[in-house]
């Protein structure tokens, strides 16, 4: 799952123009903008040769506006959303459609304070409405419910923050904030949320701490989570150069042949669900054994080494 490119589309149905007596009818969407929840964004739909002027009108979430503009102000709930326009030639009576998938980023969401703490039973804990504005309203909701503070939870930093005394087992849930952005319409967004829960996910990479170059091995990362429904698995290179004559990545499993030795290789195994704001991380330090390569040897391997490098940032680096 971050900042941010503010816009994404993808066209994914452009249907040509039809020949009638009023001239073609080929619409095309214009935005201007970028589509982030609680921001205003502007579409323009247009149709290049459409005599006498095109009527024109928009489905967007189930319901229809008329118009040859749109401005439309994502809340947040919705992370993609399918925009269709229609032009409509008036004189001939042909119409036809264009349709685009959009991609909508969330500047709010729930993160545990400090960035890296975890819900312990019996001890404080702090939620962040990050992205809010402070002494702009911030309103909390537990699974969808609203929540009040009470002896056990404080509301602190203009709401921005929410503070768990003591957590008990009955403060499992799913928690999301509501964050008015400081625009002229001062619209509301609601976050992205954060699953509360003592059950933590546990990670662990298998495989050997000692390996010789030209030999293919097989780590696999190994986790409590159900991956693909409840997390997914990235293997990031966090800098490192991973030098190989063969490295692949297929989920949890990774095969790599090292062909350097005398260093150390570190792997790293992140499983996470961004939705829900969990996630957890392994290093497993592998050495490579053998003899040092010669001087000419070294030059020989450099093309390569620089090849698996840069075919690794493709795959593994960090978004």
């Amino acid at each position: 799952m971050a900042f941010y490119n503010t816009f994404h589309t993808v066209l994914v149905l452009t249907l040509a123009g039809v020949l009638t007596a009023g001239g073609y009818v080929s619409p095309s969407i214009s935005h201007a903008g970028g589509v982030r929840a609680g921001y205003e964004t502007t579409f323009t739909c247009k149709s290049a040769n459409c005599i006498p002027q095109c009527a024109y009108s928009w489905t967007l979430k189930g319901r229809t506006f008329n118009g040859s503009a749109l401005a439309w102000t994502p809340g947040g709930l919705d992370s993609i959303v399918r925009l269709q326009c229609d032009a409509f030639n008036t004189e001939s009576g042909s119409s036809r459609s264009i349709v685009t998938i959009i991609e909508v980023t969330n500047p709010v969401s729930v993160r545990p304070s400090p960035a890296l703490s975890l819900p312990v039973l019996n001890q404080s804990f702090i939620l962040d409405c990050t992205g809010s504005f402070p002494g702009l309203p911030v309103l909390w909701y537990k699974d969808g419910q609203a929540v009040a503070p009470d002896a056990s939870l404080g509301l602190v930093k203009h709401n921005t923050s929410l503070e768990f005394n003591s957590l008990l087992t009955s403060d499992s849930g799913f928690y999301q904030c509501e964050a008015t952005m400081a625009t002229l319409a001062q619209s509301k967004v609601i976050s992205l949320g954060y699953l509360l829960s003592f059950d933590h996910w546990s990670v662990s990479i298998s495989g050997p701490d000692t390996v010789f170059p030209g030999t293919q091995y097989t780590f696999t990362c190994k986790t409590n989570c159900n991956i693909n429904v409840d997390c997914s698995i990235r293997w990031p290179l966090r800098g490192t150069i991973l030098t190989s004559t063969y490295f692949s990545v297929s989920r949890n499993i990774v095969k790599w042949i090292p062909i350097v030795p005398g260093m150390v290789q570190n792997l790293t195994c992140v499983v996470e669900n961004t939705a829900f704001g969990r996630f957890a991380e392994v290093t497993k330090a592998v050495k490579i054994k053998g003899s040092t390569t010669s001087g000419s040897e070294k030059v020989r391997l450099s093309g390569v080494i620089q090849l698996i490098f840069f075919v690794g940032l493709l795959f593994l680096l960090d978004s």
